[in-house]
């Protein structure tokens, strides 16, 4: 039975997707390097961060956070919007030992700067402050930037080193020390963050900071789990995005990759909380293509049948690794980032009460 128009409701939509166009037009959107999690955190595959703001990026060890930094830095260089960008990777744990230019490319390895150079050699932050110190200058520049401090976890505080050493001294005197320190860097970042959140917003800017969860995130629950920098991050921050290692990719009994949950635990752009998954490969990076065509399947728009999938609109069939190759080969990778959007936006159209507004003028 065919339904009944209801000229309310489909007025409604009209304005509503009116509206939605309209503010994806207006806001430039930095791209995550995931098209899911762009499209879990701002319903777009165009990009999943705006412009001016603080992003926190929070996983256990090896889920893939400083990796998906980096396929931000290499989709950011591909596009015009973001040519007087500079691109600032302030590796705090010296831990970064990526193949730059084979992973991501040469533009990246040529853009991607750390915060300073002394005597010839890269110069990251040792201390919050100087931290906070690289990003009043940048501000201070109006040049727009985005920096990814990685990890937040690694920086001490002036205070810190200065308790630490005096606590070394008292013990080698045999002495007692008093009070505590633990809650030096907490309230340090909260003045920090709240004079930089508006330096961002002036210059255009992103700040990425990651943080490292104290133990492994249950993947199917995404249990709370601690981390440092007290409420200040979960306060300014615009998104907050928790990852997690669900399962293991292998080969020949030889672990590859691995498959990775993750959850847009606040949302400032729509207020959404989304969980998606991205694969991850160690010789490749963030599988882009093969997470859209999980997706495809798993949401039941590709349709499978035992271990054939058929996909009319590309004109493809064959088994999931197949059809990654044979989209791959025929360059139709923005092809299936346009129906992994559009089945993601008819998903999220239905998800909507479509009611008369309670209030309208």
């Amino acid at each position: 039975m065919e339904r009944k128009k209801n000229p309310i409701v489909d007025q409604i939509k009209e304005e509503s997707q009116k509206n939605e166009n309209e503010q994806k037009q207006h806001l430039l959107l930095i791209p995550t390097g995931s098209t899911l999690l762009n499209l879990a955190c701002s319903d777009t595959a165009d990009g999943g961060w705006g412009v001016g703001k603080m992003v926190n990026l929070i996983g256990d060890s090896s889920s893939g956070k400083s990796l998906l930094s980096f396929t931000m830095f290499a989709e950011v260089v591909r596009r015009k919007e973001f040519d007087d960008y500079r691109l600032i990777y302030d590796d705090v744990e010296q831990a970064c030992e990526f193949n730059i230019k084979k992973l991501f490319g040469k533009k990246v390895a040529d853009r991607v700067e750390p915060p300073g150079i002394e005597d010839g050699e890269p110069k990251h932050s040792d201390v919050i402050q100087d931290f906070y110190g690289t990003i009043l200058q940048l501000c201070k520049s109006g040049k727009p930037f985005i920096y990814v401090l990685d990890s937040l976890d690694a920086l001490s505080s002036k205070e810190e080193v200065t308790k630490v050493d005096d606590i070394m001294a008292a013990h080698k005197e045999g002495k007692q020390t008093s009070g505590t320190y633990g809650m030096d860097k907490p309230k340090i970042l909260t003045q920090m963050l709240r004079r930089i959140i508006s330096d961002l917003k002036a210059t255009k800017s992103l700040l990425l900071i990651i943080s490292q969860t104290r133990d492994n995130i249950n993947p199917m629950s995404f249990e709370k789990k601690t981390r440092s920098g007290g409420n200040a991050l979960r306060f300014y921050a615009s998104h907050e995005i928790w990852l997690a290692r669900a399962a293991k990719h292998k080969s020949k009994d030889r672990v590859i990759g691995a498959e990775v949950k993750v959850k847009v635990s606040k949302n400032k752009l729509t207020g959404k909380l989304r969980e998606v998954g991205m694969s991850i490969y160690y010789d490749l990076g963030l599988d882009n293509v093969g997470s859209c065509v999980d997706f495809l399947i798993d949401e039941g728009i590709w349709k499978k049948s035992k271990n054939t999938i058929e996909v009319e609109s590309l004109g493809l069939r064959g088994t999931r690794e197949s059809l990654i190759r044979q989209i791959e080969h025929a360059g139709l990778e923005d092809k299936l980032v346009e129906e992994t959007e559009k089945a993601w936006v008819d998903i999220e159209e239905s998800l909507k009460l479509n009611r008369k507004p309670r209030y309208s003028e």
